[in-house]
């Protein structure tokens, strides 16, 4: 992606940390030449440098990836319209700020997407999915007919946070307080931008 000097994010604690937090990704490959696109929650395995998720076996998308396909993968955060009001000391265009992670990488499959989930619920849950009471035998034949399972082994990790770092502290200041006042999405950029501008421009 375009990714200019001023947003990018080359930390990689940061970068994984975002990826925790915003999980839900878009997955993109070839299929049959075409572009194709499946949205999955996906789990970073942060010391083997891979991401591990599932889809519904019914989705023609897996079959693409029988021969370590590359794929790229998309986590999206905050996002949200920057109106030309809110800086009103001077001329403006309007804009969108927003924060993306993309990450490239070659995809396998795996013999059971029982990992896959384990790392999901152990997430969000923090407890260990892939106990005998929780995934009995039978159960876990079930899975591997109705889900595919499959790790994508990370190439490259690039991040940009487009947050009117080229503005004043005075201007991101506005841009802050009116998004502030804004819809719960307008508000949670807010309180992205507060965070990650640290060092606004003076």
């Amino acid at each position: 992606m375009y990714n200019p000097t001023s947003f990018a994010v080359k930390d990689t604690e940061t970068l994984h940390r975002f990826i925790r937090d915003y999980g839900f990704a878009t997955l993109i490959s070839q299929v049959d030449g075409k572009a194709f696109a499946s949205h999955v929650p996906l789990t970073l395995i942060a010391e083997e440098q891979k991401l591990v998720g599932h889809v519904a076996r019914a989705n023609p998308h897996w079959k693409a990836w029988q021969n370590d396909a590359q794929v790229l993968v998309i986590f999206q955060g905050p996002h949200g319209y920057i109106s030309h009001r809110y800086v009103p000391s001077g001329p403006q265009v309007p804009t969108w700020n927003y924060s993306a992670v993309h990450v490239q990488g070659c995809i396998q499959l795996l013999d059971s997407p029982v990992p896959a989930l384990a790392s999901l619920i152990t997430q969000y849950e923090g407890e260990p999915y892939a106990r005998p009471d929780i995934m009995p035998a039978e159960f876990i034949q079930r899975l591997q007919v109705a889900v595919v399972g499959f790790e994508i082994k990370i190439e490259s990790l690039i991040g940009k946070f487009k947050l009117s770092q080229k503005d004043t502290q005075s201007e991101q200041s506005s841009i802050m307080e009116a998004l502030a006042q804004g819809s719960p999405s307008d508000q949670e950029l807010a309180a992205f931008m507060q965070k990650h501008l640290a060092k606004p421009k003076a």
